[in-house]
């Protein structure tokens, strides 16, 4: 009997013929709640995107030997009970890091022109706000990128040539040719924009709060295309509406999909994008080889190559 994996209905295209190519029975799930999961909990591996994979949805599933997330970040999924199972959660580095590099240095080319705002005057007959309301050139400003994996690292190297100075935290000691590591109050306060690259652990969550802002200059921008939970969302739109920092270039948030009465839909000095960063064909498809490949060794016996439960 062919062995079952579970994939996500919206990556069925570049998950489903690989998986079948390799002999394996695939199961497409629309929602990958508790209740969808476990009317198939005889699977032996599931790829995940962002939906909770819980203690209470391991142990119903006795099978059970990978679960391989559609991504980088793996903070939906219980890391440690999965390990006290022997189940491998592995996950997918660098497969995404071009798109969200680029989105990430897109977001900052919008906000120092303003691109958003331009555009929406104008689409209102407004072809004055332009002209009275200039934008910045990039060139000479500073962006401080915090935490310098894959991701941090392709923005620092993309950012290399438009002529800016670039500052660098990150958890553990690195080089770069592309910029200068320093403290984290020294980035916070130099940078024009700051760019958060951090997975969402403890000592980063809720790194970025009301005293991160109170540092940071009132000219200053925000882009996070790490995880929701780096950034205390109260102290963030609390500081956007009292001018302490300038504007945000937001794709995640605290809580996902961003609900339609949140105050950073109403605020005109926020960009926000629904975690999207990374939905690129380009993208999937990496990540997708990476998933069937890792899966693959697990249930060949072999160990994965991106394993993130110590196993």
């Amino acid at each position: 009997m062919a062995e079952k994996v579970i994939i996500p209905k919206e990556f069925e295209k570049y998950l489903k013929p690989r998986f079948e190519e390799r002999g394996f029975e695939v199961i497409s799930l629309n929602s990958e709640q508790k209740n969808s999961l476990l009317e198939h909990k005889d699977a032996d591996g599931i790829v995940v995107n962002t939906s909770p994979l819980s203690k209470d949805i391991i142990d119903q599933m006795p099978n059970l030997k990978v679960i391989s997330r559609f991504g980088v970040g793996y903070n939906n999924v219980d890391l440690e009970h999965a390990k006290e199972k022997g189940i491998y959660v592995t996950n997918t580095p660098a497969g995404n890091e071009v798109s969200v590099a680029e989105n990430t240095v897109a977001d900052i080319l919008l906000m120092s022109k303003d691109l958003y705002n331009v555009s929406k005057h104008m689409r209102n007959g407004d072809n004055d706000y332009a002209f009275d309301n200039p934008s910045h050139d990039l060139r000479d400003k500073t962006v401080g990128i915090i935490g310098y994996g894959n991701i941090g690292h392709y923005v620092a190297k993309l950012l290399s040539s438009f002529g800016v100075n670039i500052l660098i935290w990150n958890r553990s000691k690195k080089e770069s040719p592309y910029g200068k590591f320093v403290e984290w109050d020294e980035l916070l306060k130099k940078s024009d924009y700051v760019s958060l690259h951090l997975p969402a652990v403890k000592g980063t969550i809720g790194s970025i709060n009301k005293d991160s802002f109170k540092m940071m200059k009132n000219t200053a921008h925000i882009i996070n295309f790490a995880r929701g939970a780096v950034i205390n969302q109260a102290d963030l739109v609390a500081a956007l509406k009292q001018g302490e920092i300038a504007g945000a270039g937001l794709d995640v948030y605290e809580n996902e999909p961003l609900p339609m009465d949140d105050e950073l839909r109403k605020l005109d000095n926020v960009f926000i994008t629904p975690h999207s960063a990374s939905n690129s064909v380009e993208s999937f498809t990496k990540i997708a080889e990476m998933d069937v490949s890792e899966i693959t060794k697990v249930l060949n016996g072999e160990k994965p190559d991106h394993c993130v439960n110590g196993l």
